[in-house]
């Protein structure tokens, strides 16, 4: 048997022994911590968990819609679920491009062309990215009180309209650089605004589930009021503290960027200990619902 095919087999499994060590490694030595986690509030965690599914609801349908908008067809939900889970368990390897790799090949086997993946992926990794800019700044904005936050806004929605437009600038640069031409080719998205307003306000409901799940299942392990400036702290944490990991390519799964740039963000409401352990925790959340998901999507179909 190849090394490919014992990988194609194995790295699921993998995959779940590791999650489950760091699990493990985590909470072996800390009773505190352990008591806390067992003592949880389970109305809050029951609330995180229909957040969590709304969120993956969320993601697949806005997939969903970017393939339709790029290539003109799209995927069944349990197929686009499948894909979407392929890209996360991919950020956990050194490199961050397996899952969008893994991804591309099982849509290549289902008749979509290099192109058409290419610029599906463009208008997904963009808009999300934009659209986390809104939200990390709106939570900022109402957070901290600084008016200059309101005004980042305003231009990460100038720059979610603008998108638009962005298979004509790519057409310049085509005739500026036309040793390029073909490279970029890959990018041109032609879009009308209605459709990318809706793409971005499906990401936008992706970021808020799962700022949502992440609210609550810190507020059931730590007892914080929710008022409007402390619920905003908990989405500015988490959205600011995934575009960071996002963008740290050094870092699988944004391991420890995440981590730490969203403890920074906590410590107005918690303390530091309290802080790392809430970011900790929803590492260990993020990855249990991953897995569950997979076990869903990928072992039924194996069977079949």
């Amino acid at each position: 048997m190849s090394f490919k095919r014992i990988v194609e087999k194995t790295w699921l499994a993998t995959f779940i022994v590791v999650a489950l060590v760091f699990v493990l490694v985590y909470f072996r030595d800390d009773a505190d911590k352990m008591a806390r986690v067992l003592d949880a509030n389970v109305r809050m965690l029951g609330w995180a968990v229909i957040a969590q599914i709304a969120y993956f609801f969320t993601t697949v349908v806005t997939w969903q819609k970017a393939l339709l908008y790029a290539t003109g067809r799209t995927v069944a939900l349990r197929e686009g679920l499948t894909q979407i889970l392929m890209v996360n368990f991919g950020k956990y390897i050194p490199g961050k491009v397996w899952g969008m790799a893994a991804r591309g090949k099982r849509l290549t086997e289902s008749g979509y062309d290099v192109e058409e993946i290419a610029r599906a992926s463009y208008l997904e990794q963009i808009l999300l990215l934009l659209t986390g800019f809104a939200i990390a700044l709106s939570a900022a904005a109402l957070a901290l009180g600084n008016p200059l936050y309101w005004l980042g806004l305003v231009l990460a929605v100038i720059a979610i309209l603008l998108f638009r437009h962005g298979d004509h600038v790519i057409g310049k640069l085509a005739k500026v650089v036309p040793q390029a031409a073909r490279l970029l080719r890959f990018f041109e998205v032609r879009m009308g605004t209605i459709p990318v307003i809706k793409l971005s306000i499906g990401y936008a409901l992706q970021w808020l589930f799962l700022a949502g799940a992440f609210t609550f299942v810190c507020t059931s392990i730590i007892s914080v009021e929710l008022s409007p400036e402390n619920v905003a702290v908990f989405v500015l944490s988490l959205t600011a503290g995934f575009l960071a990991g996002f963008l740290a390519l050094f870092a699988p799964g944004g391991v420890g960027v995440r981590e730490g740039v969203g403890a920074a963000i906590l410590m107005s409401v918690v303390s530091l200990e309290e802080a790392v352990l809430l970011m900790l925790l929803f590492r260990v959340w993020v990855v249990a619902a991953e897995l569950i998901a997979g076990a869903v999507v990928f072992i039924p179909g194996k069977k079949g």
